[in-house]
């Protein structure tokens, strides 16, 4: 109570440290190392879970805006696809909290328009529309007039009209010149977009085949998986875009490919689960729902090492996390494989001896309150009248309980 400022006399509080009491990724000894609630799964209320900010992102999971660019950290991944731990993601210039809530600008692309001027730019330096390439309407994009011509891309008047797009690529000439590309080369970086569309249509780096670094070309990105080229993660489940299609083979548009409640991200990084197998352990419960639900173990088809699977215990009502649910001596397993007696009832036929004293202490059957049908109990036998039982031979017709539990074993391995 004096170290961990728990209840006494209530034991669903204690620290344990191997223990994950608010499920959020991290252990409880975890939680204390860091400095979080352990009954609180996100500690920072930013919209990640703890066990996601230390294991997937490396953000503070004590701090809502680890990066302090006015962006939480919840918003800055699951909204807006910026990186929590950069004030500045684009490097433009401007704070992403300042590109969102001031200037309308996306923060993941450093020239918003495209006009060949980060938006730093114009907004500290030439004072020209970052989110308009051509802010004067003079006819020649901002970043021709101040880069190329050397005009006010404030001064409509001094525009002049560019030069032809030598190779029909969408951007002009001298708009080539702005970003670099090849005049000739309609796709300069050779990654299956033409140099106008990365720089019109996607906001793409027209000199790199890659502009979000995930693996991914930006044309499969656009033409072959429907991902996101500048983002790293599209579904944001903490794999980049490029190990999911070449690495796990799981689906970079969908966060959970199995389906079974945890994201591909927790299951490769956290849980050492197979993030396209729900049951990893085939013991008939999710993945997901062994973690969040029972707290056994996704990848021990026994958690409890009691010979049934946890599937089983759940469906038979004994508890997966406990080898002797009834508590009277008995494995649940060999109650219901061995014994047929009830895992859930320490006596179970009520004749006041529990069932492992009529297996191992009395030799008495454990399913008859009067093992030798005398009229008299087991119990009332052995300690009221003191006379002797004899167990008759009944438990070889008792085999049903047992061959449904096999049958429920034999089942759920198979599926």
């Amino acid at each position: 109570m004096v170290l961990d400022f728990t209840d006494p006399f209530n034991a669903s509080d204690d620290l344990l440290d191997e223990a994950d009491d608010d499920m959020d990724g991290l252990t409880n000894g975890e939680e204390v190392l860091f400095g979080t609630d352990r009954l609180d799964p996100d500690t920072d209320d930013d919209g990640l879970s703890d066990g996601d900010e230390v294991n997937l992102y490396s953000t503070d999971p004590t701090q809502a805006d680890s990066d302090a660019d006015s962006l939480g950290d919840g918003a800055e991944i699951l909204n807006w696809s910026t990186d929590p731990n950069h004030p500045d993601t684009d490097r433009d210039g401007l704070s992403d909290g300042d590109e969102v809530f001031t200037h309308g600008t996306n923060a993941t692309r450093e020239d918003t328009d495209g006009d060949g001027l980060d938006d730093g730019e114009e907004v500290l330096v030439q004072g020209t529309d970052p989110l308009v390439q051509d802010t004067d309407l003079g006819g020649v994009g901002d970043g021709v007039e101040v880069l190329v011509d050397g005009t006010d891309p404030l001064n409509g008047s001094d525009d002049f009209d560019p030069s032809a797009d030598n190779d029909n690529d969408g951007l002009t000439n001298s708009e080539e010149v702005v970003h670099g590309t090849d005049y000739l080369d309609p796709d300069t970086d050779d990654d299956g977009l033409f140099d106008g569309e990365e720089v019109n249509d996607y906001g793409t780096d027209p000199l790199d085949a890659d502009s979000d670094s995930d693996g991914l070309s930006d044309g499969d990105e656009v033409n072959t998986y429907g991902t996101d080229p500048l983002d790293a993660d599209s579904d944001n489940d903490g794999l980049s875009d490029g190990d999911e299609i070449n690495t796990y083979l799981t689906n970079p548009l969908d966060s959970d490919s199995d389906d079974d409640g945890l994201s591909d991200g927790q299951e490769v990084k956290t849980y050492g689960t197979d993030p396209l197998d729900p049951d990893t352990d085939d013991d008939g419960l999710e993945d997901g729902e062994e973690v969040m639900v029972h707290s056994t173990d996704p990848l021990d088809r026994d958690t409890d090492n009691d010979a049934l699977i946890d599937g089983a215990e759940v469906l038979l009502e004994t508890d997966p996390l406990d080898p002797d649910t009834d508590g009277e001596g008995l494995l649940d397993g060999d109650e219901v494989l061995n014994w047929t007696t009830d895992p859930n009832k320490a006596d179970t036929d009520a004749d006041g001896l529990d069932d492992y004293e009529e297996v191992f202490t009395y030799g008495t059957d454990p399913l008859e309150a009067d093992s030798d049908s005398d009229g008299l109990d087991d119990y009332a036998e052995l300690f009221t009248h003191l006379t002797r039982t004899t167990t008759v031979s009944t438990m070889e017709s008792r085999s049903t309980l047992t061959e449904l539990t096999r049958s429920i074993s034999t089942a759920t391995t198979v599926a």
